[in-house]
């Protein structure tokens, strides 16, 4: 290891080359590894990937339309990189999820440049790429920030923009006098990714970033200070030059429409009330945050005790660049708990939290400054309860084929996951992950600084193993039948004939047959639907005289459809696409 540490140091260039490599087969394995072989995944992302197709369809870049409705519930910005990357690539899930995959892996980047930036300058290069590059590799491989950055959805646009604004004011606010670019560049990547997350989700994204630093600012004792020395006028106008002119385009498009839908709506309400179904208690989002930062998360406690948080006049005396640690705290801490105030909770809010938690591990690991005292009996006994969980993991893996509850839409998918294989190549490298923890804690006598490698390692085998045997089964199972129907659906549907979905909302139908869908659960539903919103079906003002209707055995006959009933159209496993006259439905009744 000396050797090679010498070898880094010997030839800045080469070894900064060489890490860029690595983190650069990273992202590729974490967030390109088989992007588009899975079809869109209901409902959100069928959902959020329509709205682009149909941009570029209709050439109207300003106000979103899904399902051949007005869409207000998120800004365009994530509408506007998913249309571009179909305009360049063609529409294919690939496209639709490249550009999610490119503000992970430029988020996973960003964090390793600033925590390059931010290393003492007599610090050797060796440690400098080791601590960026764990800083980096405990975000590519947390679950939360994996996961959504390979679905497209607005999520991720949110979670990077704020967290590229972030890392830029962590670069204005620890630039050194041999760097004068640092502190406006810092500041420039701050008012840009501000508006870009404004753009993203709305008033949220600005929102974050200034609760973050203000508080920052106060804990130092330096916010009227730093209020006086920041470039207000220049980030004010760089912010609105990015975020207003499109709130300016849709607001004269769209009117008071606008305005009500979305800064009503979608901002207000969601935070004050809860919306689409989706309540929480308080403390929602802890177990969230455990699960989606694993196994990882299981050292946020020790590293925050370490910090010393409370020691408030320790951490006013410390330099800028190595007050990180109270940051990244800070960073996480109040992003939970405005989350935990809204009413609204889903899992996919807290994701903008992750890069916080992630400099947080990654700092106790590898620390700015010179540790006092080595890592000593709360990382020992962390390490333990790592090692026990990842053997749990293995361990549930293995029988995971027994627990998957079985659907009557995918009747073969728990055998299908049993016969692959996938089982036993998930908790093989989670056992292997878990025996080399028990190793370095059984043989280490002092400093446990590498503790962080099995997890890397293991989860990294993990996916390499996993992804290409599990995509392309749960597509084959799963997504196909859905896929399928649709495409033919929009082949055999008649001029003036409603397509209507029945139960589950599988809002990937949409895209996939290329025409509006109505949603319905029961005949009378359908009725009501058909008769109020024609303009929804179609064009046309004329009464259809039959219906499609596509949904699983269970869910057709649940809506009073037997196997004889209508003229079938097609099946895909439990899925049927059939025809029914409009007089046939509204005589039936719900079984």
């Amino acid at each position: 290891m000396q050797r090679f540490n010498a070898w880094l140091d010997r030839d800045e260039r080469r070894s900064l080359l060489l890490a860029l490599l690595a983190l650069a087969a990273l992202c590729g394995l974490v967030f390109g590894q088989q992007l588009g072989a899975l079809g869109l995944m209901d409902k959100t992302e069928g959902l959020f990937v329509e709205i682009p197709r149909e941009m570029l369809v209709n050439g109207d870049w300003v106000t979103p339309r899904w399902n051949g409705e007005l869409f207000f519930d998120y800004p365009v910005w994530g509408y506007w990189m998913v249309a571009l990357s179909f305009r360049l690539f063609g529409v294919s899930e690939w496209a639709a999820r490249l550009p999610v995959a490119l503000a992970a892996s430029a988020t996973v980047y960003a964090v390793f440049a600033v925590l390059m930036l931010v290393a003492p300058a007599a610090e050797a290069m060796h440690q400098r790429l080791g601590r960026s590059l764990l800083g980096a590799t405990v975000l590519a491989l947390s679950p939360g920030w994996l996961g959504w950055g390979r679905s497209s959805v607005t999520d991720m646009f949110l979670a990077s923009g704020i967290t590229l604004a972030l890392l830029g004011f962590v670069l204005a606010h620890s630039a050194p006098a041999e760097r004068p670019w640092q502190r406006p560049v810092g500041f420039a990547a701050l008012g840009l990714f501000c508006g870009i997350a404004v753009l993203a989700k709305g008033p949220v994204g600005l929102l974050l970033p200034g609760l973050v630093m203000l508080v920052f600012w106060a804990l130092k004792g330096t916010l009227f200070l730093e209020l006086r020395r920041t470039p207000l006028v220049p980030l004010v106008l760089l912010f609105l030059g990015v975020a207003a002119p499109w709130y300016g385009m849709a607001t004269a498009a769209n009117g008071t429409e606008f305005l009500g839908r979305f800064l009503g709506f979608s901002n207000l309400e969601r935070f004050t009330s809860v919306i689409y179904d989706h309540p929480g208690p308080p403390w929602f989002y802890l177990p969230w945050v455990l699960l989606l930062l694993l196994p990882w998360s299981l050292y946020l406690p020790v590293a925050a005790i370490r910090l010393r948080f409370w020691r408030l006049n320790v951490w006013r005396e410390t330099p800028p660049g190595a007050d990180l640690p109270l940051l990244a705290l800070l960073w996480l801490v109040l992003m939970v708990a405005f989350f935990s105030a809204a009413a609204t909770k889903l899992p996919g809010y807290i994701l903008p939290a992750l890069p916080g938690g992630s400099l947080l591990v990654a700092l106790l690991f590898l620390p700015l400054q010179p540790e006092p005292t080595p890592l000593a009996a709360g990382q020992r006994i962390t390490g333990w309860c790592n090692a026990v969980l990842l053997a749990l993991m293995a361990l549930a893996a293995v029988l995971a084929p027994r627990w998957i509850e079985t659907d009557p839409s995918y009747p073969a998918f728990a055998e299908a996951v049993r016969a692959s294989g996938l089982p036993w190549l998930l908790a093989l490298p989670l056992l292997l992950a878990a025996m080399a923890l028990l190793l370095l804690l059984w043989r280490a006598r002092s400093g446990l600084s590498w503790l962080w490698l099995p997890n890397a390692a293991g989860v990294a085998a993990a996916l390499a193993l996993v992804l290409p045997v599990l995509v392309p089964l749960v597509d084959r199972e799963r997504q196909l039948p859905i896929r399928a129907l649709a495409r033919l659906a929009g082949e055999q549907a008649l001029p003036n004939e409603p397509l209507l979905v029945v139960g589950y909302k599988r809002y990937s139908v949409v895209f996939y047959s290329g025409r509006p869908v109505l949603f319905v659960s029961s005949p009378r539903k359908a009725i009501r639907t058909l008769s109020q919103a024609p303009s929804t079906v179609n064009s046309s003002t004329a009464k259809p005289a039959s219906v499609l209707l596509l949904g699983s055995d269970a869910e057709l006959l649940e809506f009073g459809l037997g196997p004889g009933d209508g003229t079938p159209l097609g099946r895909r496993d439990a899925h049927r696409l059939l025809r029914l006259p409009v007089e046939e439905l509204q005589q039936l009744e719900p079984r």
